[in-house]
């Protein structure tokens, strides 16, 4: 019996099939074929080979790896179902993904800016299996395609194998998924099928008889180690990634002994904060997914703008952020959408994550150019400033945005929410973590808010209160208002913080504020500064006189009771100054106040203005001037009006009645604008002078010029050198391309000629069977298989093993003594009833005089009623 046992059992048709998908680049061909030499072909296994083909390439992989393996190959087609004991190749320039147990292609294109990445995308979307009988193989290749999605379907629960880098001719790729720390096995290309049949038989995940390295109490005191520096509960993590990275963790500090790294964490709060970092660090990009983003865009945020009847800003909470990319996204799409639908209203997206590094590197908003190249460019250009190789957002996008430390299990949810985003944060949580984390979504959101989550993940058991907007892409609208929250879930941390109360003697004490989290803090301020802030707006609006408050530099700070039919927002300028948004017919007495508080002289006066309120109506209006500060800077000043209407009131007595403009108010305006026209007449003296030192510059600069020419004549004839250079790598590489392209042709050449042979046997109803001189049977033919029902994995048998046998001759008494003699043997009988003749022709070196290496075996029927093609 083969080593690969059948243990499927049960009905197959009710399990899922297993599926082993396979990523290699450079020098993949040789660790493919050791895999395949040694890979089940009876266990029902689906293999997918995913690799870096040049568009122009006629791959020939399925007849290399048809030498190596008895299974079915076949080429990646859109709509294809996977199956069983079969082989899937990618075609070139061809991106694949399976959803569901289906195959999904679509096609890549020269205008792309961003590097195709075939194995990511595959590994990715095998996520969404949820890790059963899912296996993902790294071989040799260079780059690090594969790690990103490696990361997502490792995470999901499925298993991961590399290839030992010392055994990969290019081992780069292997290095890259080493470095990450979350491989379960590493093995010589030919050992995986083996370790692969391991973890599905046993679900051991590490070899046997290796451990991590710690044992349960040593990585329970880490844990506590971490809770009492950084305040935070890894319990509700999945326990096989955290304690991955803490193995990774101390093999990185170079301590084999697990209870010696304990020790230096005891003594080293450095090493607890590495460790803290890699439990934590979070992987996302711009434009992760974008054909999600798309979705969203178009499915969500527009239909959300047209629909709203609010003119309240929209609210976005975007959960376990990380280093920002995936909120700053959505800011940039969200920015988009309200300008294509002319709205003007704003929004406030709501950034958390626990990692307070990630924050604080989010927040800076600085980012390399590789990590923004996914960007389009337009939005890259109209989003972020370019300074040489950093890019920064700007700030109109970067002040939507609050990025703030949160746990999203233990501290409150935010409220009123019209998105909730959290990717591929869930798949590192235990699955009543999840949930907890799925009912703090739930309670935020408002009716028909909308939650975004990643490919692998799934709302579990809330999935009644949501409506799905799309499987794919995880995008669900919650269907009703109705604040869902399950405080069954609630850990004692998260109770005592959501009350704001601690347990004592049976009686409940408030929180004190030193012992409040810092979001708890922020949202303590918030509510002491809101209600303030709603009182002063209470007491102005009852109590204080139809006015404008503006500072000595013409800004309006603000306006109460009729003072508002004076003021025009409605062009939704950047600048509230007098001169933009107050009626033009007070700009002249209001500039008169102003520049009397900029001097310091003004007192409290009158002025009686009549403003044109349009179709010939004038409104007679008295303003009343009074400072308020005149010592700050800028100084403030009230300007009380008083309508005609309001005629018959007493006005306040400020030495005099209200008075028209004067020749009084003309001269210090006047004096103003001389004052002006001298600083205009100096800054154009300053401007002549900067010219003329500008123009000295430029004629350093010609000259500088003239040496940097010289330079660059320089440089030209090096880069003529280099070319002649290239030109010489060109014509190597054509050499390559040649020989590579006969190596090609010579392939199928032989597997042509395999195929003539095979036809020409078939045509002279000959069957054969070569064996060497070990009497081990290296090849049959068709007519032969079909008539001995031999099979593919007789090949290397035993003749004697596998037959077939005859009553008028013993075969391999006959074959041994043709290749001991070298004289050929034939006979003739009756095998089934049905005539049939043998022959024995020596294969040797030499002719008849050489040694033996071999012996044909030539089977032809004896009677002439056969049907053609047959023994």
């Amino acid at each position: 019996m083969s080593d690969f046992e059948d243990d499927r059992g049960g009905d197959e048709t009710a399990e899922r099939i297993p599926i082993v998908a396979i990523g290699a680049s450079a020098g993949g061909l040789n660790p493919l074929e050791a895999f395949f030499t040694n890979a089940p072909d009876n266990l029902g296994w689906c293999y997918i080979i995913i690799q870096h083909l040049s568009p122009d390439y006629r791959s020939v992989m399925d007849e290399l790896l048809a030498r190596k393996t008895h299974l079915k190959i076949r080429h990646i087609e859109d709509g294809l179902p996977i199956a069983p004991d079969t082989i899937f190749l990618n075609r070139p320039n061809t991106g694949s993904v399976v959803e569901g147990d289906v195959f999904r292609t679509f096609s890549y294109s020269k205008a792309d800016q961003v590097p195709h990445l075939p194995i990511d995308s595959m590994f990715a979307s095998l996520a969404s299996r949820g890790g059963e009988k899912t296996a993902a193989v790294i071989l040799s290749g260079s780059g690090s395609d594969g790690s990103n999605g490696a990361q997502i379907l490792h995470a999901s629960g499925g298993a991961l194998l590399v290839q030992t880098p010392q055994e990969a001719d290019f081992p780069s790729m292997p290095r890259a998924i080493l470095s990450l720390g979350i491989h379960d096995r590493i093995a010589d290309a030919a050992d995986i099928p083996n370790a692969i049949r391991d973890i599905f038989t046993t679900g051991q995940r590490t070899a046997p008889n290796i451990g991590t390295g710690l044992d349960q109490s040593l990585n329970q005191s880490i844990l506590e180690l971490l809770e009492k520096q950084h305040d935070l509960d890894f319990g509700s993590y999945k326990e096989t990634n955290v304690q991955r990275r803490i193995t990774r963790r101390q093999h990185l500090r170079g301590i084999d002994d697990p209870s010696q790294y304990l020790e230096l964490l005891r003594n080293s709060a450095e090493a607890v904060d590495e460790l803290y970092q890699d439990l934590l660090i979070g992987v996302t990009e711009f434009y992760r997914d974008p054909e999600a983003i798309s979705i969203l865009r178009d499915e969500v945020i527009e239909p959300m703008i047209e629909s709203s009847q609010s003119d309240e800003p929209l609210r976005i909470w975007v959960a376990g952020c990380a280093s920002g990319e995936e909120a700053y996204t959505i800011g940039i799409e969200m920015t988009e959408a309200l300008q294509a639908a002319g709205d003007l209203r704003g929004f406030r997206i709501i950034a958390t994550d626990v990692h307070r590094h990630s924050i604080d590197f989010a927040s800076a908003g600085a980012y390399s150019e590789d990590a923004v190249r996914k960007i389009p460019g337009p939005l890259r250009r109209k989003y972020f400033d370019r300074r040489a190789n950093v890019y920064t957002v700007v700030p109109s996008l970067r002040q939507k945005i609050i990025f703030s430390v949160h746990d999203a299990l233990t501290d409150p949810p935010f409220l009123d929410l019209d998105l909730v985003s959290c990717r591929n944060l869930l798949i590192y949580l235990r699955e009543e973590a999840q949930a907890r984390v799925i009912s703090m979504f739930l309670f935020g959101l408002k009716k028909h808010g909308v939650l975004f989550l990643g490919p692998s993940e799934t709302l579990g058991h809330f999935g009644e209160e949501f409506d799905t907007i799309n499987p794919r892409w995880r995008l669900f609208r919650k269907a009703s208002g109705r604040r869902v929250f399950d405080r069954t879930m609630l850990p004692s941390r998260i109770s005592r913080r959501a009350t704001g109360r601690m347990p004592a003697n049976d009686d409940y004490a408030p929180v004190p504020r030193s012992r409040m989290s810092p979001v708890l803090r922020e949202f303590a301020d918030i509510r002491g500064r809101e209600a303030l802030f709603r009182s002063y707006d209470l007491l102005l609006k009852n109590y204080a006189p139809s006015s404008f408050l503006v500072t000595s530099e013409g800004e309006v700070l603000g306006w109460f009771g009729a003072a508002s039919a004076f003021v025009d927002t409605r062009s939704n300028l950047t600048e509230w100054s007098v001169e933009h948004i107050l009626h033009r017919d007070l700009h002249f007495v209001i500039n008169v106040a102003l520049e009397k508080l900029r001097a310091g002289e003004l007192e409290a006066f009158s002025r009686r203005v009549d403003v044109d309120m349009g179709k010939d109506v004038a409104q007679p209006v008295t303003l009343t001037f009074e400072p308020l500060d005149k010592v700050n800077k800028p100084r403030l000043m009230l300007i009380r009006l008083r309508l005609e209407a309001e005629a018959d009131d007493e006005p306040q007595d400020y030495g005099g009645d209200a008075e028209g403009i004067s020749s009084e108010d003309a001269m210090v305006l006047s004096k103003r604008v001389h004052e002006l026209e001298r600083d205009l007449r100096l800054t154009e003296e300053t401007l002549q002078h900067v010219t003329e030192r500008l123009e000295a510059s430029g004629e350093e600069l010609q000259a500088s010029n003239e040496e940097l020419q010289a330079s660059n004549e320089e440089l030209q004839a090096s880069n003529e050198e280099l070319q002649s250079s290239n030109e010489e790598l060109h014509a190597v590489n054509e050499e390559l391309v040649t020989v590579s392209a006969e190596h090609e042709r010579k392939i199928l050449e032989l597997s042509s000629l395999n195929k003539e042979t095979e036809h020409l046997f078939h045509i002279l109803r000959l069957g054969l069977i070569v064996v060497n001189h070990e009497m081990m049977v290296k090849r049959f033919s068709g007519l032969v298989a079909r008539r001995f029902s031999l099979e593919p994995h007789d090949i290397n048998r035993k003749l004697s093993v596998i037959g077939p046998r005859f009553d008028f001759i013993d075969l391999p008494e006959a074959v041994e003594q043709v290749l001991l003699d070298l004289e050929p043997i034939s006979a003739q009988g009756l095998f089934e009833d049905e005539p049939l003749s043998v022959e024995i022709q020596p294969i040797a070196e030499g002719g008849r005089s050489g040694e033996a290496t071999g012996a044909f075996i030539i089977f032809r029927p004896n009677g002439p009623d056969q049907e053609e093609g047959s023994l």
